[in-house]
Protein backbone atom coordinates (compact mmCIF):
# COMPACT_ATOMS: atom_id res chain seq x y z
CA UNK A 1 0.00 0.00 0.00
CA UNK A 2 1.83 3.22 -0.89
CA UNK A 3 1.77 6.16 1.50
CA UNK A 4 2.00 8.98 -0.69
CA UNK A 5 5.75 8.95 -0.79
CA UNK A 6 8.19 11.11 0.80
CA UNK A 7 7.18 14.51 1.81
CA UNK A 8 9.33 17.39 1.38
CA UNK A 9 10.70 18.43 4.53
CA UNK A 10 10.29 15.49 6.36
CA UNK A 11 12.76 13.49 8.35
CA UNK A 12 15.39 14.76 10.79
CA UNK A 13 16.63 17.94 10.38
CA UNK A 14 20.36 18.54 10.66
CA UNK A 15 21.90 20.97 13.17
CA UNK A 16 23.59 22.97 9.77
CA UNK A 17 20.33 25.43 9.96
CA UNK A 18 20.57 29.27 9.42
CA UNK A 19 20.99 29.67 13.49
CA UNK A 20 23.57 27.14 14.23
CA UNK A 21 21.74 25.15 16.15
CA UNK A 22 19.18 22.52 15.96
CA UNK A 23 15.41 23.80 15.35
CA UNK A 24 11.93 22.89 16.12
CA UNK A 25 8.66 23.74 14.81
CA UNK A 26 6.20 25.75 16.82
CA UNK A 27 2.48 27.51 16.57
CA UNK A 28 2.33 31.46 16.80
CA UNK A 29 -0.47 33.83 16.95
CA UNK A 30 -0.11 35.66 13.55
CA UNK A 31 -0.06 38.68 15.48
CA UNK A 32 3.22 38.30 16.76
CA UNK A 33 4.58 37.04 13.55
CA UNK A 34 6.34 40.31 12.44
CA UNK A 35 7.92 40.63 15.93
CA UNK A 36 9.06 37.02 16.35
CA UNK A 37 10.40 37.21 12.49
CA UNK A 38 12.54 40.54 13.27
CA UNK A 39 14.13 38.84 16.19
CA UNK A 40 15.25 35.68 14.97
CA UNK A 41 17.25 37.64 11.82
CA UNK A 42 18.61 39.97 14.39
CA UNK A 43 19.75 36.91 16.00
CA UNK A 44 21.24 35.54 13.28
CA UNK A 45 23.16 38.70 12.56
CA UNK A 46 24.85 38.54 16.24
CA UNK A 47 25.67 34.91 16.06
CA UNK A 48 27.38 35.53 12.33
CA UNK A 49 29.39 38.72 14.54
CA UNK A 50 30.26 36.45 16.37
CA UNK A 51 32.02 33.94 14.99
CA UNK A 52 33.32 36.80 13.08
CA UNK A 53 33.92 39.57 15.20
CA UNK A 54 35.83 39.80 18.79
CA UNK A 55 33.06 39.48 21.82
CA UNK A 56 31.73 41.97 22.83
CA UNK A 57 29.14 42.18 25.56
CA UNK A 58 25.67 43.98 24.18
CA UNK A 59 22.53 44.76 26.32
CA UNK A 60 19.61 44.23 24.50
CA UNK A 61 16.16 45.92 24.82
CA UNK A 62 13.85 43.74 26.52
CA UNK A 63 10.75 42.75 24.83
CA UNK A 64 8.29 43.16 27.81
CA UNK A 65 9.91 45.71 30.44
CA UNK A 66 7.76 46.42 33.14
CA UNK A 67 6.18 49.83 32.45
CA UNK A 68 7.70 52.31 34.66
CA UNK A 69 5.48 55.39 34.21
CA UNK A 70 6.96 58.82 35.33
CA UNK A 71 4.91 62.14 35.74
CA UNK A 72 5.53 64.32 32.85
CA UNK A 73 5.31 68.18 33.38
CA UNK A 74 4.29 71.10 30.72
CA UNK A 75 5.66 74.44 31.25
CA UNK A 76 8.28 76.50 29.93
CA UNK A 77 11.60 76.32 31.36
CA UNK A 78 14.28 79.15 30.35
CA UNK A 79 17.58 78.03 29.00
CA UNK A 80 18.31 81.54 28.25
CA UNK A 81 18.69 85.27 29.69
CA UNK A 82 15.31 86.08 31.30
CA UNK A 83 14.07 88.67 33.63
CA UNK A 84 12.74 86.79 36.26
CA UNK A 85 11.48 83.64 37.45
CA UNK A 86 8.26 81.22 35.61
CA UNK A 87 5.54 80.96 38.37
CA UNK A 88 5.76 76.93 39.61
CA UNK A 89 2.17 77.39 39.22
CA UNK A 90 2.31 77.17 35.66
CA UNK A 91 3.98 73.63 35.65
CA UNK A 92 1.01 70.52 36.50
CA UNK A 93 1.17 66.96 35.32
CA UNK A 94 -0.12 65.99 31.68
CA UNK A 95 0.20 62.74 31.55
CA UNK A 96 2.59 59.85 32.56
CA UNK A 97 5.50 58.94 30.87
CA UNK A 98 6.91 55.92 30.15
CA UNK A 99 10.25 56.12 28.33
CA UNK A 100 10.57 52.39 27.05
CA UNK A 101 8.21 53.79 25.05
CA UNK A 102 9.75 57.10 23.91
CA UNK A 103 13.29 55.54 23.15
CA UNK A 104 12.14 51.75 22.05
CA UNK A 105 10.36 51.30 19.13
CA UNK A 106 11.21 48.02 17.80
CA UNK A 107 12.78 46.05 21.08
CA UNK A 108 14.10 43.18 18.77
CA UNK A 109 16.53 45.06 17.33
CA UNK A 110 17.38 47.30 19.69
CA UNK A 111 20.82 47.36 21.72
CA UNK A 112 22.35 49.48 23.60
CA UNK A 113 26.01 50.76 23.75
CA UNK A 114 28.44 52.30 25.87
CA UNK A 115 30.72 55.29 24.65
CA UNK A 116 34.45 55.19 26.03
CA UNK A 117 35.08 57.73 28.56
CA UNK A 118 38.24 59.20 26.68
CA UNK A 119 35.96 59.06 23.25
CA UNK A 120 35.27 62.85 22.04
CA UNK A 121 35.00 62.29 18.35
CA UNK A 122 31.26 63.17 18.36
CA UNK A 123 30.97 65.71 20.94
CA UNK A 124 29.37 68.22 18.40
CA UNK A 125 26.24 66.03 17.84
CA UNK A 126 25.84 65.42 21.40
CA UNK A 127 27.26 62.29 21.68
CA UNK A 128 29.72 62.51 25.31
CA UNK A 129 32.24 60.55 26.39
CA UNK A 130 31.08 57.66 28.77
CA UNK A 131 27.54 58.15 26.94
CA UNK A 132 24.93 55.85 26.53
CA UNK A 133 23.63 55.25 23.31
CA UNK A 134 20.06 53.42 21.77
CA UNK A 135 20.76 51.57 18.87
CA UNK A 136 18.04 50.55 16.34
CA UNK A 137 19.33 47.77 13.93
CA UNK A 138 16.16 47.45 11.73
CA UNK A 139 16.33 51.30 10.57
CA UNK A 140 18.35 52.14 7.17
CA UNK A 141 21.26 53.18 7.14
CA UNK A 142 21.14 56.81 5.29
CA UNK A 143 23.60 59.31 4.66
CA UNK A 144 23.83 61.71 7.53
CA UNK A 145 22.76 59.55 10.19
CA UNK A 146 25.22 58.47 13.21
CA UNK A 147 25.63 54.84 13.11
CA UNK A 148 27.49 52.26 15.10
CA UNK A 149 29.62 50.60 12.66
CA UNK A 150 32.46 47.84 12.78
CA UNK A 151 35.77 48.67 10.96
CA UNK A 152 38.03 46.47 11.08
CA UNK A 153 36.80 44.66 14.04
CA UNK A 154 36.75 47.56 16.17
CA UNK A 155 33.24 49.17 17.47
CA UNK A 156 33.14 52.43 16.17
CA UNK A 157 29.73 55.56 16.31
CA UNK A 158 30.49 58.35 13.67
CA UNK A 159 28.46 59.99 11.04
CA UNK A 160 27.78 58.14 7.54
CA UNK A 161 28.66 59.88 4.42
CA UNK A 162 27.65 58.84 1.13
CA UNK A 163 27.66 60.29 -1.77
CA UNK A 164 27.96 58.18 -5.29
CA UNK A 165 30.93 55.75 -4.97
CA UNK A 166 32.36 57.32 -1.48
CA UNK A 167 31.54 55.93 1.53
CA UNK A 168 33.19 57.92 4.82
CA UNK A 169 32.61 57.46 8.79
CA UNK A 170 33.11 60.94 10.06
CA UNK A 171 33.66 62.75 13.16
CA UNK A 172 31.83 65.47 14.54
CA UNK A 173 34.24 67.33 16.80
CA UNK A 174 35.18 70.83 14.75
CA UNK A 175 37.83 71.16 17.30
CA UNK A 176 39.92 68.03 17.13
CA UNK A 177 39.16 67.53 13.09
CA UNK A 178 39.66 64.17 13.01
CA UNK A 179 40.02 62.49 9.85
CA UNK A 180 36.96 60.47 8.27
CA UNK A 181 37.73 56.79 7.65
CA UNK A 182 36.78 56.18 4.06
CA UNK A 183 36.08 52.98 2.83
CA UNK A 184 38.03 51.30 0.20
CA UNK A 185 39.19 47.47 -0.79
CA UNK A 186 40.38 45.58 1.68
CA UNK A 187 38.48 47.63 4.62
CA UNK A 188 36.45 45.30 6.69
CA UNK A 189 33.15 47.94 7.35
CA UNK A 190 29.62 46.38 8.79
CA UNK A 191 27.02 48.71 9.93
CA UNK A 192 25.71 47.85 13.29
CA UNK A 193 22.82 50.05 13.47
CA UNK A 194 20.85 53.73 13.61
CA UNK A 195 21.89 55.83 16.85
CA UNK A 196 17.92 56.97 17.45
CA UNK A 197 19.47 58.19 21.05
CA UNK A 198 22.41 59.46 23.08
CA UNK A 199 22.09 59.58 26.92
CA UNK A 200 24.52 61.60 29.02
CA UNK A 201 25.12 62.80 32.54
CA UNK A 202 25.63 66.37 33.17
Amino acid sequence: MSHGGKRPGAGRKSINSPFGEPTFLVRMPISIKPKVVTFLEEFKKRRALSITQPQSVLIAAAINPPLLELPLYIGKVSAGRTTGFASPAQDYEQERLDLNKKMVTNAPATFFYTVGKSDDSMIDDGIMPGGLLVVDRSITAKSGKNVIAIVDGEYVVKRLYKRNEVIELRSMNKERNYPPIRYKEGLELLIEGVVTYAINAL
